[in-house]
C-alpha cells in the first residue's frame, strides 16, 4: 500500500520533493543573479525583522515580563528592518559584510585552537591545518569584500546540491532511485 506519507517521518514525500526543486532553482538564481539574490535576500531579512519587532511590541499586551528587553528587541527590529527595506542596496552589502567577518572571526579562533592542539600532542598537520585557517582567516577578515562577493556563489552551490541530494532521497522513498 502506498501512502503520501514518508514511513521515516511525517512529512509528505511530494513536499521533500517540492523543497528539493525550491533549492536547487534558487541555487541557480543566485549562481546566475548574485546581486538581485543579495537585495532579495536584505528585503527577505528586513521583513523579517520589521515584523519580529512588531511582534515583539504585540508581545508585551500579553506578557509584561521581561518588558525592557521586550521593548529593547522590539525597537531594534522594527528600527533595522525599516532600514534594510529602505535601502536594500546598503543592506545587500551590509549583511554579507557582517556575515563573512563572523565567519573570519570564527576561523581565526578555531584556527588557534588547532594551533594549541597541535603544540599540546595532536601533530603537525594539525598545527600547519591551524596556521593556514588562521592566515585564510586573517586575510578574510582585512578583506571582508571579497568574501561577499563570493557569497552568493557559494550558497547558490550549496542550495544546488542539497536540492539534489533532496530530490535524490524523496524519489528514493517512492523506490525511482
Amino acid at each position: 500500500m502506498t501512502t503520501a506519507v514518508s514511513s521515516r517521518g511525517s512529512v509528505p514525500r511530494w513536499l521533500v520533493l517540492v523543497l528539493g526543486i525550491a533549492y536547487v532553482l534558487l541555487g541557480i538564481f543566485m549562481l546566475f543573479n548574485p546581486v538581485l539574490s543579495l537585495i532579495a535576500i536584505a528585503i527577505f531579512t528586513g521583513a523579517s525583522w520589521f515584523v519580529s519587532g512588531v511582534v515583539d511590541l504585540i508581545s508585551l499586551f500579553r506578557d509584561r515580563s521581561r518588558w525592557v528587553w521586550t521593548i529593547i528587541t522590539g525597537v531594534i527590529g522594527i528600527w533595522a528592518g525599516l532600514v534594510l527595506l529602505g535601502q536594500p542596496l546598503l543592506g545587500a552589502v551590509l549583511l554579507p559584510t557582517v556575515y563573512v567577518i563572523i565567519m573570519a572571526i570564527t576561523g581565526i579562533v578555531l584556527g588557534v585552537a588547532r594551533v594549541v592542539q597541535g603544540f599540546q600532542g595532536a601533530g603537525w598537520g594539525v598545527t600547519i591545518w591551524g596556521v593556514i585557517t588562521v592566515l585564510l582567516a586573517g586575510w578574510l577578515l582585512l578583506n571582508p569584500l571579497a568574501g561577499v562577493v563570493v557569497l552568493p556563489f557559494v550558497f547558490g552551490s550549496f542550495a544546488i546540491v542539497g536540492g539534489i541530494l533532496t530530490i535524490v532521497a524523496a524519489l528514493r522513498d517512492e523506490g525511482m532511485v
